[in-house]
């Protein structure tokens, strides 16, 4: 496969959408600097706490994916873990959640969601280099341009995170699935087109 056939599953990050935020997450790191909503992610549930308690932000729209606050870390409906699970996807799961709006009233057929597959570290040598202005008199920054990984280290499953990053990563099988399913709030980039600051790395 080429790079062109994997994609990085995200949110719109639309502020009329349903955000809810955590309750009872340990936010003290682990010495790996790993947060519980990092574990989460990860599908790493030692010493969490379920249901993990999410309460409403801000927005009103309850749509297929939820954010909650925290990158890469989302709440899914039931019509995206049915599709998931009749297609048989792999390299996820999920955990038990208790969502309730700003009035305390509890909202059902959520789920958070993990990402179990994994593959093994970026290789930034192999993206491009580009210069920009992030607005037009800033000074020009450099970024890489495509997330590359080497296909050997990768366990083939069909969602998958990377070593050292959380980026949802998924493959063009899942990209056209929920495509032609109109998962709603759903945001897909390939992954020759992200771009990351050379600073951040």
């Amino acid at each position: 496969m080429d790079m062109t056939d994997f994609f990085i599953f995200n949110s719109k990050l639309i502020s009329s959408t349903f955000q809810a935020q955590p309750l009872n997450l340990d936010q003290n790191g682990s010495q790996e600097g790993l947060f519980d909503h990092h574990r989460l992610i990860m599908g790493n549930y030692e010493n969490i706490q379920f249901p993990v308690i999410f309460v409403q932000e801000y927005g009103t729209k309850l749509l297929d994916i939820l954010d909650t606050g925290h990158a890469n870390l989302f709440l899914i409906s039931d019509k995206l873990r049915e599709i998931l699970m009749k297609n048989q996807l792999t390299g996820w799961k999920t955990f038990p959640v208790q969502i309730f709006d700003k009035k305390e009233n509890e909202i059902y057929q959520y789920h958070g969601f993990s990402i179990t597959g994994r593959c093994g570290p970026l290789n930034f040598a192999k993206s491009e280099i580009i210069e920009k202005r992030q607005r037009p008199a800033a000074p020009l920054r450099k970024y890489f341009r495509g997330l590359v990984f080497e296909q050997e280290q990768w366990d083939g499953a069909d969602f998958f995170l990377s070593q050292g990053w959380f980026f949802v990563i998924i493959t063009s099988k899942v990209a056209d699935i929920l495509n032609k399913s109109n998962i709603s709030n759903l945001d897909l980039m390939n992954v020759s087109n992200v771009e990351i600051s050379i600073t951040d790395i």
